[in-house]
């Protein structure tokens, strides 16, 4: 049994968060701050407002598991993405330089991979913002942990899926659809995934160990999207090739779209998505993580 900890969580009524808490409230003593009120979360407020961290003694350590983020499909401007991801987490570092914090665990994405090679301007795409900004909240906090002498650790998972699909992602939208039709297109482009199951586990053991470093955090082998949704529904399943599947998806996208704008409908299909969904995210190319950790355990 390990020594219980006083633990600071962010985004806390996060998707990743809703199953992180329960492994760590059983022997630790949690913090959890979040802007959104949920069963979860002790302390609705900013991390960038030193108010919200009035009730933390500062004669206790701290580690921190950092889930908080912005992250949006559409209709939100760069600025939105570097306010939340980059200049709340600046003035958040700030408020934490007075407590003791032993390790701060940064939940980074495999997007800050892209993000690094794209420069921050107000013109960005919605996609682009989060990747570039995303990767700038890493260097931030990576910086600061290093300059005050704090064990950092950064994690980088892929799109997250769980057995329950997920409404809000592509694949948990085809997962969900493949229960009630015989057939699904293929799609042979290989996209990396990241299990809850497997990730929560892995963000506790970094919690209570001494590692530190950058870990890629994708289950293997990496799969096909036709592979994946075979693998993640019970019924049999044809693949079935489709003619100009890309370009009918993306025609069908901007038709909903259009929905959204005059009906404001979310339909959660839009043409940033369909991009995604053909983009092969293996990330073989990277090699300068920690991605054997991971696939060990």
């Amino acid at each position: 049994m390990s020594i219980a900890k006083n633990i600071i969580i962010t985004g806390s009524s996060g998707y990743v968060a809703e199953h992180l808490i329960p492994l760590l409230n059983k022997d630790h003593n949690l913090i959890c701050i979040d802007l959104v009120s949920s069963k979860f979360t002790d302390i609705v407020g900013n991390i960038a407002n030193g108010e919200s961290f009035k009730s933390l003694d500062v004669s206790k350590n701290y580690t921190v598991i950092n889930l908080a983020a912005a992250r949006f499909d559409f209709d939100i401007s760069a600025d939105k993405y570097y306010e939340q991801n980059v200049t709340d987490h600046q003035n958040f570092l700030k408020h934490l330089s007075e407590f003791n914090i032993d390790k701060f665990i940064h939940i980074g994405s495999v997007a800050c991979f892209d993000g690094k090679l794209i420069e921050y301007n107000r013109g960005l795409s919605c996609d682009d913002a989060y990747r570039s900004t995303k990767f700038l909240q890493g260097e931030v906090i990576e910086k600061w942990c290093l300059n005050n002498s704090i064990d950092f650790v950064q994690l980088m998972p892929s799109a997250i899926f769980d057995d329950n699909p997920r409404k809000d992602t592509n694949i948990g939208k085809l997962q969900s659809i493949s229960k009630f039709i015989p057939f699904i297109p293929k799609i042979d482009i290989r996209k990396s995934l990241t299990y809850m199951p497997h990730f929560v586990d892995f963000i506790f053991q970094m919690t209570f160990n001494k590692k530190t470093g950058t870990y890629i955090t994708i289950e293997e082998p990496v799969k096909t999207v036709t592979e994946i949704i075979k693998q993640n529904t019970k019924t049999k399943l044809y693949a079935i090739p489709i003619p100009f599947l890309k370009e009918i998806l993306k025609v069908l996208s901007y038709l909903i779209l259009s929905i959204w704008k005059i009906l404001k409908i979310d339909l959660k299909l839009y043409p940033n998505r369909v991009v995604k969904l053909f983009k092969d995210t293996s990330y073989d190319w990277i090699n300068d993580v920690d991605r054997e950790l991971y696939r060990r355990q």
